[in-house]
């Protein structure tokens, strides 16, 4: 059928055919976000660089010993791995970037080819580097309070310093994973004060002594002997419990 608009002649079949045809062979948009990218890694979340790529950036300051705020976002310093924050080690991680860094300082970022642009959190992965070249990632580690981590040792994208970053490495890791800095490991090793006084002073009964399961004498303590005077005072005498009821010269017969 033919119809006549105006000057233009339509012919109505031919418009439904081609309508048709377009509806039925013309692509369809794919849904957005229907599947998720799936990581090679716990931290591959972000694209991998294919070259390396540097910034210069404002440092904003310290979140923790291994991660920053800068003026182009949350950073994860490359390769290391500090005490978390209430953790022993922690405050002197974040005091030694504070000590090379003061807020609105100049800092370059570098991202590493082949390495992640970010971590699993949204994080920045970069090298830091002041602009007296201290590399961060190293100082800390020179410092005892990273480890070096989350490299191709396990099964993270190697990074070009990662030798000299386990080669620098002073601090250990805890049977639980945590980080144990040097001064805490220091600290770890250093037995417990002890007790000013005598054994004794740690009983304040005769009853209590004779149930104490570590050993220590239980009486009775001679008031004539030396090496038994300083226990009987402290049991006759000084705990308010009348050690020596019968005034014999024996505490805790």
């Amino acid at each position: 059928m033919v119809m006549r608009v105006g000057r233009v002649l339509v012919t109505v079949g031919a418009v439904f055919a081609a309508t048709l045809g377009v509806s039925a062979c013309a692509p369809q948009p794919p849904a957005v976000d229907a599947v998720a990218p799936t990581p090679t890694s716990a931290a591959e979340v972000g694209s991998t660089s294919a070259e390396s790529a540097s910034e210069q950036i404002t440092f904003v300051s310290v979140v923790d010993g291994d991660t920053i705020e800068t003026s182009a976002g949350t950073v994860r310093i490359i390769g290391i791995d500090t005490p978390e924050r209430g953790e022993c080690g922690a405050d002197d991680a974040s005091g030694e970037i504070e000590t090379q860094l003061a807020p609105g300082d100049t800092l370059t970022l570098e991202l590493p080819a082949g390495e992640n642009d970010q971590d699993q959190y949204g994080r920045l992965i970069r090298y830091a580097t002041t602009t007296a070249g201290v590399d961060l990632g190293l100082l800390q580690l020179q410092g005892g309070n990273a480890v070096a981590r989350y490299d191709s040792s396990d099964g993270y994208p190697a990074h070009p310093r990662e030798v000299d970053y386990h080669a620098a490495q002073l601090a250990t890791l805890g049977s639980d994973g945590s980080v144990m800095t040097v001064a805490c490991q220091a600290a770890a090793a250093v037995p417990p004060p002890t007790a000013v006084g005598g054994w004794w002073e740690q009983y304040s009964s005769c009853t209590k002594l004779k149930k104490n399961a570590v050993g220590h004498p239980t009486g009775p303590f001679n008031r004539d002997d030396p090496a038994q005077a300083e226990p009987f005072d402290w049991f006759a005498n000084r705990t308010g419990n009348g050690g020596d009821g019968d005034g014999d010269g024996l505490a805790c017969e």
